[in-house]
């Protein structure tokens, strides 16, 4: 009797399941962050001090897990890419936390959603990749999208629009980041690649520090709540999600990752509600179903072509 089959195909559903899993926890993870986010900025914490705890607290705990892991020597031509990478994730994670101080954490998540596209846009810009019509006919749509939720439907606020506009910037200097670390992140491990991208990103941020205030609350009102969250934004989000990003791309592929990626602002919406953080409006849906059709068509056209290549 042989027994090889049956093992590798529960080897393969046993991959899937914990590939799922993986995928939905940072998925979960990401959508608890805008709320968590929200919930500090600026009543507690100034958005350079979250941004600040984010890069030095990853920086702090990845470097202790390295520890337990074989260390990987870096190829000479690839430090000016990480370096490149520190310097697109400083922008990311400072404009983000910067977003909060008047942005609506539901339309952040939503702007957020658009960052794939962005990808392809900067790809077909610096890398010369081919761009089908039927792409830039997604990517209008996805702007499309993009413009309902910054131009809030007709709801003019120049502090939410201050807000969105830092968020377009965290979706585009992330997106930046995913083609720099593209390279990389295949000839390395997780582990081995981020603590060299966060203690960069760290000695980057150092001048950021004057920009911290002294007084500030959660130092000063002896509350726990501001600290779980920040903790919380620290280890999950930052850490924990960066960490098992590359091995759920293993095990299902970048596209069932981006599938429960979608769930992000549903989840952001659903908790931002909930607490009583945020209002529904009306545009928020709409904009979100356009975005997700804007990507899923562009998702399609690029694997139409690599079929036919």
């Amino acid at each position: 009797m042989n027994t090889t089959q049956p093992m590798a195909q529960k080897s393969r559903t046993s991959a899937m399941i914990w590939g799922n899993l993986l995928a939905l926890s940072t998925a979960i993870c990401w959508g608890l962050n805008e709320p968590a986010n929200k919930a500090i900025i600026p009543d507690w914490i100034s958005a350079s001090g979250v941004a600040l705890g984010r890069i030095f607290g990853a920086t702090i705990l990845i470097w202790i897990l390295s520890l337990f892991f074989k260390k990987e020597k870096i190829q000479r031509g690839d430090w000016k890419l990480l370096w490149a990478s520190a310097l697109m994730m400083l922008g990311f994670v400072y404009v983000f936390s910067l977003a909060f101080n008047t942005a609506s954490p539901i339309d952040i998540a939503l702007i957020l959603t658009f960052q794939p596209i962005l990808v392809v846009i900067i790809n077909a810009i610096f890398k010369h990749e081919h761009v089908s019509v039927l792409e830039v006919v997604g990517m209008v749509v996805a702007l499309g999208g993009a413009v309902i939720v910054i131009l809030g439907g007709g709801n003019f606020d120049s502090g939410r629009l201050i807000g969105d506009f830092f968020a377009v910037v965290c979706a585009v200097t992330y997106a930046i980041y995913l083609v720099i670390i593209e390279g990389p992140s295949h000839r390395y491990g997780a582990i081995s690649l981020m603590k060299w991208v966060f203690l960069f990103t760290s000695i980057l941020a150092l001048p950021l520090i004057f920009t911290v205030p002294a007084d500030l609350p959660i130092f000063t009102h002896g509350k726990a709540m501001p600290w779980l969250l920040l903790g919380f934004i620290i280890l999950f989000p930052t850490v924990y999600c960066y960490m098992v990003t590359p091995p759920a791309i293993r095990l299902v592929g970048s596209e069932v990752l981006a599938f429960y990626q979608y769930l992000v602002p549903v989840i952001t919406t659903v908790v931002a509600i909930a607490v009583k953080m945020d209002s529904f409006h009306w545009y928020q849906p709409v904009s979100f179903l356009i975005i997700v059709a804007g990507v899923i068509l562009v998702n399609y056209a690029k694997s139409k072509s690599e079929k036919k290549s």
